[in-house]
C-alpha cells in the first residue's frame, strides 16, 4: 500500500507571506495524498490557485505600483527601481511603436542577460508583440532557419554580434535591427577593451533594414503606457526547442502559460514580496532562466541580480557581495561551485548559501553533487524538472526537505501520468516505470506551424484534457516522490543545453572523407554530458590531429560551441541492426566499444588540443 503524504511536505512551512493572487481558493481536501489516491499510473497536485488576471506587462504595472521603490535591477555598478524600469519599458515600447511594431508582430531577441533584455522583453509584452527568445548562443545555421519559420518585424542585438548577423540580413529591407551596447556598463579599462571589440568586430554592409541604438530610441520617446493590450491567452513567447527529436521548433508560450507557472512556482518557495534578491546567472534566453529568473522576480517584486557570463570567481564574489536569497542554478553551475569551495573556501559565500533557497534545474542534479554540495555549504539543493512546452517547470522538490535523486513532486494545478512504454494509452501498472505525460495551465498549445509534431507530443483525453509526453521513462516512490530513471530520446544534454545528434551527424557527413557518423553522450562529471562523434572514414587519415582541427572547423561554421564534438573517435563500421537501424547505446561506453567485433583498432582524438590515444580491441585507451 502507497504511504499517504500529507500536504505539509509540499505546502512550505516557512513563514514567510503568500502572494494573495495566488492563495487556494479552499483548504478543503488538504490531507489527501499527493499520490496514491488516484488510478495507476496517475498523480494529482493539489489544485485550485488563483491566478493573475493581467498579463505580462500588466503584472509589471502592478509590482511598480506597489512596490516602485524596490530595486528591480542590479547589474554591475547600475541599479534600477520598479519604477524606473516601469517607465523605461513604457518609454521602449513607444519607441518600438514609432518602428512600426504593433500587436502580433514579432521581435526576435538576440541578447544575453542585461537590463536591456528585461526592458525590451516587457516592452515587447507592453504592445502585444511576441518574443522569439533566441539568445546569443544559437548556431549561424539554426539563426537563419529561425528568422525564417518566425518572419520577425525587430531584430535586436548586442553590437557585438555584428560580424554574426550581417550575413543572416543580407538583402531583407523589411527588418529592423535594434542595437544594444554593454559599453556603458564596463568599468574604466574594460571600456576600453570593449570599444576595441567593437572597433573590429563593424560591418554595416549588408544591413538593409533600418538599424537603431536603443539610447536614440528611447531619447525621444514618451513614458506613457502603451493604448493596446493583450488576451491572456495571446503568444507571449516563441521559444526554440528541438522537442524530443532535434529538429529545430517553435513552443508558443502564452501570458496564461507563463504567469501560471510563476504562480505555482511562487506557492511552492513562498517568497517574502518585496523582499528577495534573486541571482540571475541563468541565461534567460532559455525558458528556465526566463521563468526561474525574471517571471518569478517580476511575480514576487524581487530584486534581479543579472550576471551576464558564468565565470566562477566573479559568480562567487556577486554571491558575496549582492547576497542573493534565491540562486536558481544548474549542475554545470554547481559542479564548478564545489570545485572552487574546496580549493578556496569562502565562508561568506557559504553564510549566504546558507540564509536563502538553492534550486537546480535544465539537467539531471547527481546524487553525488547533491550531497558534496550540501557537505561544503550544508545547503540542500532543490532539484526541479520541466520542458520547454511546459513553461517549463512541472516538478519540484519541497523546499525544506529535497530528496538527493528525485525531481520531487508535480507543482499545484499539474496532474501526471505514467504511461505504459509499450502502450501510451494505458497507465503504466502501480509501481512500474513509465512515459511521464503531464497536463496543466502550464503546458503549450503546441509548435508553431508544426502540426504534425504537435500531434506527436500532444494527446487529448476524453475528458478533453491535454497531456504532453515528455518523452522520460520515471519511476514513483512510496511517498509519491518522482525520479528519471532513462530518457528515451537519443539528445545530449551538455550542462543544460540540448545537443541533438542527427543535426551534428548532418553537418560531420559533408565533409568529403567521411562515409558514416554517430554522435553520443558520455557522462561528465562537469558537464553531465560530452558530445562525443564516432566516424567512420573513406581512406584513413594521414595525420588524425591535422584532420580533427578540420572536422572541428567545419562544425563551428555550422553549430553553436557547445554543440561541437569533444571527442573524436574513428572505427571501420557502425553498429546497426539488420534493418539499418543505428545502436547508439553501443557507442555509449568506451569500454563496450572497445570490446566490439570491428576489424580494426579503434582510434580516439580527444580534448581540443588534439591529444590522440591510438587502442587494439579490448585494450584501454
Amino acid at each position: 500500500m502507497r504511504k499517504t503524504i500529507n500536504n505539509s511536505q509540499w505546502w512550505r512551512s516557512r513563514t514567510w507571506a503568500v502572494p494573495s493572487l495566488v492563495r487556494r481558493k479552499s483548504l478543503a481536501g488538504t490531507s489527501k495524498a499527493l499520490y496514491g489516491s488516484q488510478p495507476a499510473g496517475q498523480s494529482r497536485a493539489l489544485e485550485n490557485l488563483r491566478y493573475p488576471n493581467t498579463t505580462l506587462g500588466g503584472l509589471l504595472d502592478q509590482t511598480a505600483a506597489r512596490f516602485g521603490d524596490v530595486p528591480a535591477l542590479i547589474y554591475g555598478e547600475s541599479s534600477q527601481t520598479y519604477q524606473e524600469l516601469a517607465e523605461q519599458v513604457n518609454r521602449i515600447a513607444a519607441g518600438l511603436r514609432r518602428l512600426e511594431v504593433v500587436k502580433g508582430d514579432r521581435i526576435l531577441m538576440v541578447l544575453p542577460n542585461c537590463p536591456e533584455f528585461v526592458s525590451v522583453f516587457l516592452a515587447a509584452q507592453k504592445l502585444g508583440s511576441v518574443l522569439v527568445n533566441a539568445g546569443p548562443l544559437m548556431g549561424a545555421d539554426d539563426l537563419r532557419q529561425l528568422i525564417a519559420m518566425t518572419k520577425p518585424r525587430l531584430v535586436v542585438a548586442l553590437d557585438l554580434q555584428a560580424p554574426v548577423l550581417a550575413p543572416l540580413a543580407a538583402g531583407d529591407k523589411e527588418v529592423c535591427w535594434l542595437w544594444v551596447s554593454l559599453k556603458n556598463y564596463q568599468t574604466v579599462w574594460k571600456r576600453m577593451g570593449y570599444r576595441a571589440k567593437l572597433w573590429h568586430s563593424q560591418h554595416r554592409n549588408g544591413f538593409c533594414g533600418r538599424t537603431v541604438r536603443i539610447e536614440d530610441l528611447i531619447a525621444n520617446a514618451p513614458s506613457r503606457p502603451p493604448s493596446v493590450a493583450p488576451d491572456l491567452d495571446d503568444i507571449a513567447v516563441l521559444q526554440p526547442t528541438g522537442g524530443t527529436t532535434g529538429t529545430l521548433k517553435v513552443a508558443q508560450l502564452s501570458h496564461r502559460n507563463l504567469l501560471a507557472n510563476a504562480t505555482q512556482l511562487a506557492v511552492c518557495m513562498r517568497p517574502r514580496l518585496g523582499q528577495e534578491r534573486l541571482l540571475a546567472i541563468l541565461p534567460m534566453f532559455h525558458v528556465y532562466g526566463l521563468s526561474t529568473c525574471l517571471f518569478t522576480a517580476l511575480f514576487n517584486a524581487s530584486t534581479l541580480l543579472l550576471v551576464t557570463r558564468f565565470c566562477i570567481g566573479q559568480l562567487l564574489d556577486v554571491i558575496g557581495e549582492q547576497r542573493p536569497t534565491i540562486s536558481p542554478l544548474a549542475p554545470a553551475i554547481l559542479d564548478p561551485m564545489c570545485d572552487e569551495l574546496e580549493q578556496r573556501p569562502r565562508p561568506d559565500v557559504i553564510e549566504v548559501l546558507r540564509g536563502g533557497i538553492v534550486t537546480s534545474g535544465a539537467a539531471p542534479l547527481t546524487p553525488e553533487t547533491f550531497r558534496r554540495f550540501e557537505a561544503l555549504t550544508g545547503v540542500g539543493i532543490v532539484q526541479g524538472y520541466g520542458l520547454t512546452e511546459a513553461s517549463p517547470v512541472t516538478h519540484a522538490n519541497p523546499m525544506d526537505s529535497p530528496r538527493a535523486g528525485s525531481i520531487g513532486l508535480p507543482l499545484p494545478d499539474t496532474q501526471v501520468r505514467l504511461a505504459d512504454l509499450q502502450d501510451s494509452q494505458r497507465d503504466a501498472a502501480a509501481g512500474e516505470p513509465g512515459e511521464l505525460l503531464v497536463s496543466g495551465p502550464q503546458v503549450t498549445i503546441g509548435y508553431l506551424d508544426h502540426p504534425d509534431e504537435t500531434q506527436r507530443i500532444l494527446s487529448i483525453d476524453h475528458n478533453g484534457r491535454r497531456w504532453l509526453h515528455t518523452g522520460d521513462v520515471v519511476q514513483v516512490d512510496e511517498d509519491g516522490f518522482f525520479y528519471v530513471i532513462d530518457r528515451r530520446k537519443d539528445m545530449i544534454n551538455r550542462g543544460g543545453l540540448k545537443v541533438y545528434p542527427a543535426k551534428v551527424e548532418r553537418i560531420l557527413k559533408m565533409h568529403a572523407q567521411v562515409e558514416d557518423a554517430a554522435v553520443v553522450g558520455r557522462a561528465d562529471a562537469v558537464h553531465t554530458e560530452v558530445v562525443v562523434a564516432v566516424l567512420v572514414l573513406k581512406e584513413p587519415a594521414v595525420d588524425p590531429e591535422s584532420f580533427v582541427e578540420s572536422l572541428r572547423a567545419q562544425c563551428r561554421e555550422h553549430l553553436a560551441p557547445y554543440e561541437v564534438p569533444q571527442t573524436f573517435e574513428f572505427i571501420d563500421s557502425l553498429p546497426r541492426t539488420a534493418l539499418g537501424k543505428m545502436q547508439r547505446y553501443q557507442l555509449r561506453d568506451p569500454a563496450a566499444l572497445e570490446r566490439m567485433e570491428f576489424p580494426g583498432d579503434v582510434q580516439k582524438v580527444d580534448g581540443s588540443n588534439g591529444k590522440q590515444a591510438r587502442a587494439a580491441k579490448g585494450e584501454q585507451n
